[in-house]
């Protein structure tokens, strides 16, 4: 990307334009192929050039997008309604001459889900757009909507004409008595952080404790409902409610909920925000949904605290087009992620086996998929880059991090101080408008608790390359690893946690050589094959679970399996490799497990009580 001289930058921002807004307008009732109209009408400005930006990132993606490769036909317009001469001077930003003489901005902006001609990253659904005349309309303004450089500040308003039947959600309170819904923020970074979705309705709204909430659901094919979700978290909710302290740092929030029959890449997930988050799940009833739904649902709401309110000044004042990464995904991520299920096992929504179980697969995909010397400070620092394919480890070895974390201090303070008191002291200090420094924070929070012991456990298994100590952390609540024995069991040749997803190409693909194990290297199978078929049963995305399934149980020993892969020649190219060879099965071994000591003291045993209970 082209860098925007510094000098410009001060030129831009030493002006102001007054007390005008930035008016946007969107008009749904006016999809023209497949794109929508975005209308800018601008303040007066004094300098003789501006800047109009779309972001190159957004919060809580860690990745970078370029949503301005998504505009087609920018025009900026004087009051005659001529032409002013625009420069595209990189992917996502435009520089307007003659700007004292603009008036407004138009352009066109394609969906993200469903414009494959674009060339880029695949958009992960959650922080993109869908355009569908007359069912839905998923709005995140931030792939969208564009801001003036040096002027983020000023205030904005979204105003939105929509079809009669349908019904638009959001965090942000609709302020018109028109059929034109009318949104007002107190400035771009607000605005953005508020997605909408408009669809036929079918929400539900309840209080907690000092917060209205707001749950908004489609589902295509109407397979479940707003009112069944409500139901399936409603405990939750009242859970996390009580681990905050009984008081909640918002005022309204939003559940916006995109339930997918369709689910092209293969992967499905939310985004958080300040005061909402989004989903993209794939669609289903209710009973098939309900433990997905409680466990994203748990995760993105506690973002309410971290990183919406209390994090460092790289997310405090966010650079949209040449971000810097904050060193504490550790936090952000992982904390969340502890807490989302340490929460459901305090208030007695899941148990002591589930809450183990779930760790154990955390600690197992930890050890197989990632670098686990890799000091998290930096895979934080560098996850848009360098440690991009790291990230996924914040879900892992970064819940693990919030779980040692919470016993240490437990095991510090006879169980009297976690994690959960912790976050709720350094929130004293913190807010949405009081951010931390990335390098003093570890500082900060031996400060805090008191307990410099922590200066050690941040330096060794945070900012340090010193692999985290699980058996010694589950000792102190009585807990042991079992050992487990190797034994013989059916695979296609290829450990299942080894794969992910083409988003070209919608194919699963073997991730590396670690993951294909005897039988696959006797049938040939070579890291980067992307699976096409196995005894010719599809194993496109949407049926591979099940196909897979499938001739696991029919295939016996001595039988032969026969293998379709795509693999790569370079430049886009593939050729079909054809494979097949007798069944057999491979040495492996039962997952491991983590099973309560035989016999644990009884300080084991008040440590482990006293982290489980709820307290207030």
């Amino acid at each position: 990307m082209k860098r925007i001289p510094i000098y410009l930058l001060l030129f831009i921002s030493t002006f102001a334009f007054g007390q005008d807004k930035i008016q946007y307008k969107l008009d749904l009732n006016k999809l023209n192929n497949d794109r929508l109209e975005v209308i800018v009408k601008t303040p007066k400005f004094k300098q003789k050039e501006v800047i109009y930006a779309l972001p190159k990132i957004v919060p809580g993606t860690y990745a970078n997008y370029d949503f301005g490769r998504f505009v087609q036909d920018f025009r900026a317009i004087d009051a005659q309604g001529k032409n002013l001469r625009i420069k595209k001077t990189s992917p996502n930003t435009y520089q307007i001459s003659n700007a004292a003489q603009l008036s407004e901005i138009r352009y066109f902006v394609d969906d993200t889900w469903d414009s494959p001609e674009i060339a880029g990253d695949y958009v992960f659904e959650p922080a993109g757009t869908s355009f569908q005349k007359d069912s839905l309309f998923a709005l995140n303004t931030h792939a969208m909507l564009g801001y003036f450089i040096g002027h983020e500040k000023a205030q904005v308003q979204l105003s939105i004409d929509k079809p009669t039947h349908i019904y638009g959600a959001s965090s942000l309170q609709n302020k018109s008595q028109s059929k034109v819904d009318l949104f007002e923020a107190a400035h771009y970074q607000d605005l953005i952080d508020a997605p909408l979705m408009y669809a036929s309705p079918d929400t539900i709204s309840f209080p907690l404790a000092n917060a209205q909430i707001l749950i908004s659901v489609y589902s295509p094919n109407k397979m479940c409902t707003a009112a069944q979700v409500a139901e399936q978290i409603k405990p939750l909710l009242e859970a996390q409610k009580k681990y905050l302290g009984g008081q909640l740092p918002v005022s309204n929030y939003a559940f916006i909920i995109v339930l997918s029959d369709n689910i092209k890449n293969g992967s499905y997930g939310a985004l958080e925000h300040a005061q909402s988050s989004f989903y993209y799940l794939p669609e289903g009833n209710i009973q098939t949904l309900s433990e997905t739904i409680r466990e994203v649902c748990a995760h993105e709401f506690f973002h309410i605290v971290t990183p919406l309110n209390i994090h460092s000044e790289e997310i405090g004042n966010f650079n949209f087009l040449q971000p810097k990464m904050s060193k504490h995904l550790w936090l952000y991520e992982g904390l969340t992620e502890y807490a989302a299920h340490h929460v459901q096992l305090k208030y007695q929504i899941t148990d002591l086996k589930k809450f183990m179980s779930t760790f154990e697969n955390k600690w197992e995909v930890m050890n197989v998929q990632f670098d686990r010397k890799l000091p998290f400070t930096v895979m934080s620092e560098k996850v848009l880059d360098k440690y991009k394919d790291e990230y996924g480890n914040v879900y892992q070895k970064g819940a693990w991090l919030g779980f040692g974390l919470d016993l240490t201090l437990r095991n510090l303070s006879q169980g009297k101080y976690g994690t959960q008191e912790m976050m709720r002291d350094l929130a004293k200090f913190y807010g949405p408008n009081q951010s931390f420094k990335d390098d003093e924070l570890f500082d900060q929070l031996v400060q805090i608790t008191q307990k410099p012991e922590l200066k050690s456990f941040f330096e060794k298994y945070v900012a340090g390359k010193e692999e985290i100590p699980v058996a010694d952390w589950l000792h102190r609540i009585g807990y042991e690893i079992q050992a487990y024995n190797a034994s013989p069991i059916k695979t296609l040749g290829f450990d299942f946690q080894s794969l992910n997803v083409n988003s070209e190409t919608h194919r699963a693909v073997i991730n590396s050589e670690d993951g294909i194990n005897e039988f696959g290297r006797i049938l040939g199978l070579q890291a980067k094959d992307e699976l096409v078929y196995i005894n010719q049963l599809s194993f496109s995305l949407e049926n591979f679970s099940m196909n897979a399934a499938k001739v696991l149980k029919d295939i016996q020993l001595g039988e032969t399996l026969e293998v379709e892969v795509a693999r790569p020649k370079g430049n886009g190219i593939y050729e079909t490799v054809r494979m097949k060879a007798p069944f057999q099965t491979t040495m492996g071994s039962a997952p491991t497990s983590f099973v309560p000591q035989k016999n644990p003291s009884d300080a084991q045993l008040v440590l482990r009580q006293q982290w489980m209970n709820s307290i207030p």
